[in-house]
């Protein structure tokens, strides 16, 4: 039995998939005998300036020991988690600060090429590359998270794929007339672009959208939309729902909306399947392209309003197409392990570095 930390950075008042992993880590390491707690500290960016204090607090924190007990092992999850020092660390890499990376100088970063925008990029990315290889093991949620690391940093990883919170709870029921839209309300997640859709989608076809607002305004923004298309009779915001709720949702979709830009992973995608429903997402989605095939489990659309819409509309009309669709979803999620059995090889991983010792300098 090891006494293990797992790290986590958290925006007050929100609720993400980091908060079902970190979750869901904690529990399956107790029930391999382990002694588990968790570190937390608030996440607070802008100004990004703000990033290099983001770093310092992480980097000061000392968590060898605590009354004392030793502490065998942490494990990190994002930025600025990974800046922690301890003999030995672990990372089971969510996403790093992806403003500097990925998203740079496009409509979801306020990092610029102006020079000095540039300087505090260079720095940070230097000191993740830095933090990053202290660890005695390196995984990410996903091949896009792991491929990123590699391409901006030099370094390695192995995927560990994060089965799913609620295990064989997901179900599929007779399929009613709305589409399922569920995450966080913020631009780069674009649930805006299916709701500017729905005056293409058939008229008999409705929207749910699951989430709570994570950016300052977007709520108000959506609903606007939806009054200024007419929407009111045909989209539905149901804000946070509890797991029941939930579960239920999933199992009596159409269809699963999900087309964020560029996704780590997405959860979302994932239990759409175990659920049996097909998931609609975007060419450019990142992560989601790791499971939905096109025409196989899903559709793989243009991440525009006539895309998405048209795209919905042909499933519509292809009622048995979709139910088959969503089959082989649940039949993938079921083979790939990621409903129990994956958790053996996320805990091995992460826990494989108990017998080395790393010192940060």
């Amino acid at each position: 039995m090891a006494n293990i930390l797992v790290l986590s950075a958290k925006v007050p008042f929100t609720r993400g998939g980091q908060d079902v992993l970190v979750g869901s880590l904690m529990r399956e390491l107790k029930r391999r005998g382990h002694d588990v707690d968790s570190v937390e500290l608030p996440f607070k960016c802008p100004p990004k300036e703000g990033l290099l204090n983001q770093i310092a607090l992480w980097r000061a924190l000392d968590l060898e020991s605590f009354g004392g007990k030793k502490v065998d092992l942490v494990i990190a999850t994002k930025f600025p988690t990974y800046f922690v020092r301890h003999p030995r660390k672990a990372l089971w890499l969510v996403h790093q600060h992806r403003p500097i990376y990925d998203l740079h100088a496009g409509p979801y970063s306020d990092f610029s090429d102006d020079p000095r925008d540039e300087a505090l990029r260079r720095m940070l990315i230097d000191a993740d590359t830095k933090a990053i290889s202290e660890c005695g093991y390196v995984s990410g949620i996903s091949r896009t998270v792991i491929e990123r690391l590699r391409n901006f940093n030099g370094i390695a990883g192995q995927v560990l794929y994060p089965p799913l919170p609620m295990g064989d709870r997901y179900r599929s029921e007779e399929p009613e007339k709305y589409i399922l839209s569920v995450g966080r309300l913020c631009g780069i997640k674009r649930v805006d672009l299916m709701l500017k859709a729905m005056p293409i989608v058939q008229p008999f076809i409705k929207l749910k959208i699951v989430g709570t607002e994570d950016e300052p305004g977007v709520l108000d923004y959506l609903k606007n939309e939806t009054a200024k298309h007419n929407l009111e009779r045909r989209v539905e915001f149901l804000g946070r729902v509890d797991d029941n709720a939930l579960l239920d949702l999933y199992a009596k979709a159409f269809a699963v909306y999900y087309a964020p830009h560029n996704e780590d992973y997405g959860y979302v995608t994932l239990e759409a399947m175990a659920s049996g429903r097909p998931v609609i997402t975007g060419r450019d989605s990142g992560g989601t392209l790791e499971f939905v095939q096109h025409g196989v489990n899903g559709l793989v659309l243009e991440p525009t309003i006539d895309g998405i819409g048209h795209g919905i509309n042909s499933l519509v009309h292809a009622p048995e197409q979709a139910r088959a669709m969503g089959q082989r979803g649940r039949d993938f999620v079921t083979q790939a392990g990621l409903l129990h059995a994956g958790w053996d090889g996320v805990v091995n991983g992460l826990t494989s570095v108990l017998g080395n010792v790393r010192h940060a300098a």
